[in-house]
C-alpha cells in the first residue's frame, strides 16, 4: 500500500521488496529508435503512402524541397522526448506491466494528441482520413513506448 508521501510523489514508489522504480534509459532509447521505423512503414506504398500523397495534394517537386536530415533529426528528437516523458509519468504512476503501459499510452494519445489534432485539422479543413493516417503513426509510436517502458522495468535499492 502506498504511503501518502508516495501518492503525492514526494518519494519514489516502492514495491514490496523495498526497491524503487526508476527510469530505464535503455528502454527509452530503444523506444525512440524503434519509433523511427513506423513512419516510413505507414507512409510507404504498401500501406497509406499513395493515399496520403493524394490527400495532401503533393507532387515530386514538393518532396525535393524537404531536407530529410532535418526531418529525421526532428523525428528522433520528438520520439526521444515523448519516450522520456512517458517514462517519467510511468515512474510516478507506478506502471509495472506492458499491458498497463499500453493502456496508459493509448489514453494519453487519445486525450492529448488525437483529439487536439483532430480539432485543429477540422478547422484547417483537412480531411478526417488524412488525420487518421497521420495520427496512426503517432499512436503506434506511443504504443511501442508504452509497452517497452511498462514492461522493461528498472528498480534500484533505497
Amino acid at each position: 500500500m502506498a504511503t501518502s508521501a508516495e501518492l503525492c510523489n514526494l518519494m519514489p514508489m516502492r514495491n514490496n521488496m523495498g526497491t524503487a522504480l526508476r527510469i530505464n534509459h535503455a528502454a527509452v532509447w530503444v523506444a525512440a529508435l524503434l519509433a523511427q521505423a513506423v513512419a516510413p512503414l505507414i507512409y510507404s506504398e504498401v500501406f497509406f503512402g499513395i493515399r496520403w500523397v493524394e490527400l495532401n495534394e503533393l507532387t515530386e517537386a514538393d518532396f525535393s524541397k524537404v531536407d530529410m536530415g532535418i526531418g529525421l533529426s526532428l523525428s528522433f528528437i520528438s520520439s526521444l522526448a515523448a519516450a522520456y516523458m512517458l517514462a517519467w509519468l510511468f515512474k510516478r504512476m507506478h506502471v509495472t506491466s506492458a499491458v498497463e503501459g499500453l493502456k496508459i499510452a493509448l489514453l494519453i494519445w487519445l486525450a492529448f494528441i488525437f483529439l487536439e489534432i483532430t480539432t485543429q485539422n477540422y478547422f484547417s479543413v483537412r480531411s478526417f482520413e488524412l488525420t487518421l493516417i497521420d495520427e496512426s503513426v503517432v499512436l503506434i509510436k506511443y504504443e511501442i513506448a508504452g509497452i517497452l517502458l511498462g514492461g522493461w522495468k528498472k528498480y534500484s535499492e533505497q
